[in-house]
């Protein structure tokens, strides 16, 4: 906007030779103004002064946030998805109202205890649309140790449990 103009993505007016254009850029919500192109350089307010035709490009970009993925607990698994694929902890920049799916897999010894942060939480498939820096926490657990126990009866008789388990008793 600026001297008599508002424009949308592209606009044209005529002005007197001699007569100074002031140009102001005003973002939309989710960017940033980055810089003009063009008669006018710098990310301030652009002045033409009109002796010739002239064009200018005022430059926008969507605002980019970082999401950060962290592992917690003593357990070890991956994270994935959207574009991501952590180790330890990752970090990655997105742009604004990027949807974005996690997935936490536990590894053969451990189990996926969570979510947290970021609006995340239970154990499904974390979804987010980012909006702001964000992080998330991913918690994994050792897997509980189980044994085999096995039961075997010589003679008439019968065996229990308590508490009560399903499988064979032979």
């Amino acid at each position: 906007t600026g001297s008599g103009i508002d424009c949308g993505s592209t606009c044209t007016v005529t002005l007197d030779d001699g007569s100074t254009a002031t140009l102001v850029a005003t973002p939309a919500a989710d960017s940033v103004f980055t810089g003009w192109s063009g008669a006018c350089s710098g990310s301030g307010s652009c002045e033409v002064n009109m002796t010739a035709d002239a064009s200018v490009t005022a430059i926008f970009t969507r605002k980019q946030y970082s999401l950060t993925v962290n592992k917690t607990g003593s357990g070890t698994g991956t994270v994935s998805g959207s574009g991501i694929d952590c180790g330890a902890t990752c970090s990655v920049t997105l742009e604004t109202g990027t949807a974005v799916a996690l997935t936490a897999t536990a590894d053969s010894n451990s189990v996926f205890t969570g979510w947290s942060g970021g609006g995340c939480s239970g154990t499904a498939t974390c979804a987010l649309t980012l909006g702001a820096d964000t992080t998330v926490s991913a918690t994994f657990a050792p897997a509980a140790t189980q044994y085999s126990l096995t039961v075997t009866t010589i003679g008439p008789g019968t065996v229990t449990s308590s508490p009560k388990v399903k499988g064979s008793i032979n």
